[in-house]
């Protein structure tokens, strides 16, 4: 099970995920014992996403001004999170990423969130995670999520995971969502 726009951007996901994995070094910074933490503009850490899920994650990438993939006009701050201790098809790394947007693009892409998981049998709700924070559900599952304050708009889901992961891992969603500073 994917993120609830899997039907057109799955797919590209996965390809941009394997892109900046691949061709770019890792741009965080190590503390110490050799964890890396996120850099500025980064909505979680390594060590609350960790504490949320009881997984092991490593900031990969983190890009300002990345065009959506889904909305090209957006331009957003996108930190892309891996999971090695939670291998997903073909041994890839659970990706989690999160794009950060502000101003005129917050209702763009709530907008976009909303219409994607509804057009795809999804559910919005709220989630108990803050007031601003909604999430996707589909089919029981949850791998999206929003959380909105005055002035930005954090989209956090899982790129990758398999259904089992997804089950998984929808049980902690509004603690990741609760983690987003």
């Amino acid at each position: 099970m994917t993120r609830p726009t899997a039907a057109r951007a799955y797919m590209l996901g996965l390809a941009i995920a394997a892109v900046l994995l691949a061709a770019c070094k890792p741009q965080a910074e190590t503390a110490k014992g050799g964890n890396p933490k996120p850099t500025g503009g980064c909505s979680l850490t390594v060590e609350e996403l960790s504490k949320a899920t009881s997984l092991s994650w490593e900031l990969k990438e983190k890009r300002d001004d990345h065009p959506l993939e889904t909305l090209e006009s957006v331009k957003a701050s996108v930190c892309l999170y891996t999971a090695a201790d939670a291998p997903q098809a073909g041994s890839d790394p659970l990706v989690l990423r999160t794009d950060t947007v502000g101003g005129k693009d917050v209702a763009a892409v709530r907008q976009e969130f909303t219409e994607s998981c509804t057009g795809y049998d999804g559910k919005v709700r709220e989630s108990a995670a803050a007031a601003g924070a909604v999430v996707c559900d589909r089919d029981g599952a949850v791998v999206e999520g929003l959380v909105e304050s005055v002035d930005r708009l954090v989209n956090v889901y899982f790129v990758n995971a398999d259904e089992t992961t997804a089950t998984k891992l929808t049980k902690k969603f509004d603690a990741i969502l609760t983690a987003v500073r």
